[in-house]
Formats: structure tokens, C-alpha cells, sequence
């Protein structure tokens, strides 16, 4: 920043908004589904990401799914669980994953 410049316009507080009760719009429209291994289904269920909306138990593991605005958003998440999580949708978001983890092993 460079410059700074005081507006003479304010901004007005509607009389009828209450802070207590204000729910701002959620716009998480992106499904994302991950498939995570029983042996870290715990961690992953104690994490308590805020965007998991359902967690379905299998003998075999979890179905996890997640609504964010961008599925970028988890791309930490899901790499931080390594090779015991899978992307099962969106199509595009398993590719984004699968080329961090080759740009990852290019690097060793």
C-alpha cells in the first residue's frame, strides 16, 4: 500500500442487523468426497474440519464428504493424510492431488 485515502462516506449499521443472530450467506457448493483408511478413520474424525459435512462408517473405512467454495481449499488437508486417504470426487481435484504428490516425489 502506498496511499491512503479517508472517504467521506460512512457506513451505517441497518437498525434492525444483530450480530448474535447474523448468519453470513454459505456459499460451500463443491462436493468433495474422500475415501480414508480405517487406520487413521479416528484422527480423521477427531480433526473436526470445518467443512466435513457427513462422515459414513465402513467395515473397510470412511466415506467422507466435504463442501467447500473451492476444493483447493483441502489440498493440505488431504496431503497431510498421505497414502491413506483417496480423492474419490471431483475428478479434477484427484488430478490436482495426484500432481502435487509426483511434483513431491520428483523432489526426492
Amino acid at each position: 500500500m502506498s496511499e491512503l485515502f479517508e472517504l467521506e462516506d460512512t457506513f451505517m449499521l441497518p437498525a434492525d442487523f444483530l450480530l448474535d443472530v447474523y448468519q453470513p450467506p454459505d456459499d460451500r457448493d463443491v462436493l468433495v468426497r474422500i475415501w480414508v483408511q480405517p487406520d487413521i478413520a479416528d484422527k480423521v474424525r477427531e480433526s473436526n474440519n470445518f467443512y466435513i459435512k457427513t462422515i459414513e462408517d465402513h467395515t473397510e473405512g470412511l466415506l467422507v464428504t466435504l463442501r467447500v467454495r473451492q476444493p483447493e481449499e483441502l489440498l493440505h488437508w488431504v496431503l497431510g493424510w498421505g497414502g491413506e486417504v483417496v480423492v474419490l470426487e471431483p475428478e479434477s481435484f484427484r488430478h490436482r492431488v495426484r500432481n502435487e504428490l509426483k511434483k513431491t516425489l520428483k523432489r526426492y
